[in-house]
């Protein structure tokens, strides 16, 4: 049984609950309801679960009407094991404590609630005092109540990763979390099996462009930990080619495209008609724990990838198989040297 306090669609999800099916299990799912109509043919049964920030906040009254819905439902389905995907749902199932848990701890939760309150205005990557200016930062945006809880939710993690086995997507959070629990997993971040072997071979393209895949600004909020100002304006004169981005739904310009939400094989075929995949996001202390799928996509698509060099990750999965740079004059320097081998290429065969 997968639980979340999220909804349905999410390919973290979805994939882990794939594989195990594969194996010839039955999968449920418990947590949020879908916005819109869920149409995969993955889980056995999906049930509905009411959580809420006050239930996240651990409010009695919220809490206790959330943990008898999960308990009805871990009573109905009596699983195995469950999978919990977030330390909401993780802490819950610890209470309940009727069966076997894994914890899946996709972006490290107790580090990623730090950093994800701080502002990127004046913040080098390699500023000696990051950590003292993300503390004040923090103090700024939220009250002393906030504070409270978000300490009291890292304080669940490390009580769940202590206890039950968890799987975490980079070498680099084992590294940490093994300080604490010798029941840590690595599970890399790649794209499922059956996946791959759907994708054709990269083949010879007679046009030079490139993609970024991504979730677009939220209400014009950019996550520091996922900060691209200023590279869709490198792309505004047409020197570096032309570029595709998936995952955002605005207006086309002359050199940018941009597709919206694509399914899984409709994006990797997207990815596929470019020679270059973009992971842009400007350097951050975070990066080091950070491991997106879509530097494997890219890779498995038949793509150059061209990374940030903060993203630890990228590099140690794919090795020299990866384009690094430490910002965007570095980017477009490594980036004309391909435009320029592409032009050469097209002109030698014409």
């Amino acid at each position: 049984m997968h639980l979340s306090d999220g909804s349905l669609p999410d390919w973290r999800i979805e994939k882990a609950a794939i594989s195990s099916k594969n194996r010839g299990n039955e999968v449920y799912f418990a947590g949020l309801k879908p916005q819109s109509s869920y149409e995969r043919n993955i889980f056995s049964q999906i049930f509905d679960l009411s959580w809420n920030p006050k239930a996240r906040y651990r409010l009695p009254y919220q809490w206790h009407i959330l943990k008898k819905q999960m308990k009805k439902i871990i009573k109905e389905v009596k699983p195995d094991i469950i999978h919990a995907h977030n330390v909401f749902s993780a802490k819950m199932a610890k209470e309940i404590d009727t069966y076997p848990i894994v914890y899946d701890n996709h972006e490290y939760w107790s580090k990623f609630l730090v950093y994800q309150y701080e502002s990127n205005i004046g913040i080098d990557h390699y500023d000696k005092n990051i950590m003292d200016m993300i503390k004040r930062n923090v103090a700024t945006f939220s009250n002393q109540i906030k504070k409270a809880k978000r300490k009291m939710w890292i304080g669940w993690e490390l009580e769940i990763v202590t206890n039950f086995p968890s799987l975490v997507p980079s070498p680099s959070i084992k590294l940490e979390l093994a300080r604490i629990s010798n029941k840590i997993l690595v599970l890399p971040n790649f794209p499922l099996k059956s996946e791959i072997e759907k994708i054709s071979p990269p083949k010879s393209l007679d046009h030079f462009s490139s993609v970024y895949a991504g979730t677009s600004p939220y209400k014009g909020y950019q996550t520091p930990i996922k900060n691209i100002d200023g590279f869709l304006d490198l792309f505004g004169t047409g020197k570096l080619g032309k570029l595709n981005v998936i995952g955002w739904n605005t207006l086309n310009t002359e050199f940018i495209k941009y597709h919206g939400f694509m399914d899984r094989n409709a994006m990797i075929n997207e990815m596929s008609n470019n020679s270059i995949g973009y992971i842009p996001w400007k350097k951050h202390p975070f990066h080091p724990y950070c491991s997106p799928n879509k530097a494997y996509e890219y890779a498995h698509a038949g793509l150059i990838v061209f990374s940030t060099n903060s993203l630890q990750p990228i590099f140690d999965a794919l090795q020299n198989n990866v384009v690094g740079f430490d910002d965007y004059s570095e980017m477009v320097e490594k980036n004309s040297v391909f435009t320029f081998s592409f032009g050469r290429s097209i002109f030698e065969t014409d």
